[in-house]
């Protein structure tokens, strides 16, 4: 297994890909979820609903993992592991931050405008314990 190095796991995570957020259900189950999330440092950000599954999950148990993948080659996998709360802390300067970062300065903001409006939003603070990575040897 060859592991990427901070230097590419730094560039990939600055990078707006679609992440998946695995929490786990009351019943031991995962939920996987596709999200959009920002990251700096040893945090990652996600935003999301108050009463959203994942939300519910985390409430109940906050262990978390976000995978971030490669859709093509050459392909390369980050996987975040840790422990998660919910917060609406700084909700209105991440929610932009994270809506600019997907949809561009004017879409993002708008939409981030939108989504503040809504009493139900809620961050995911997530605390990175654990980086697990992996890249293809193989050129394309």
């Amino acid at each position: 297994m060859t592991r990427l190095s901070q230097a590419e796991i730094d560039s990939q995570l600055a990078k707006p890909h679609v992440a998946h957020l695995v929490s786990i259900r009351a019943d031991g189950r995962p939920h996987v979820a596709p999200v959009w999330y920002a990251r700096e440092g040893g945090r990652v950000w996600v935003m999301t609903g108050s009463g959203t599954a994942k939300a519910r999950n985390i409430a109940n148990n906050p262990a978390v993992s976000l995978s971030i993948a490669a859709p093509g080659r050459p392909y390369w996998y980050i996987v975040l592991e840790g422990e998660a709360t919910l917060t609406t802390h700084n909700l209105e300067s991440i929610v932009p931050n994270i809506c600019t970062r997907y949809d561009g300065p004017i879409r993002g903001a708008e939409f981030a405008r939108e989504l503040l409006t809504d009493e139900d939003m809620v961050l995911i603070d997530f605390r990175i314990d654990r980086v697990v990575s992996w890249h293809d040897d193989e050129e394309s």
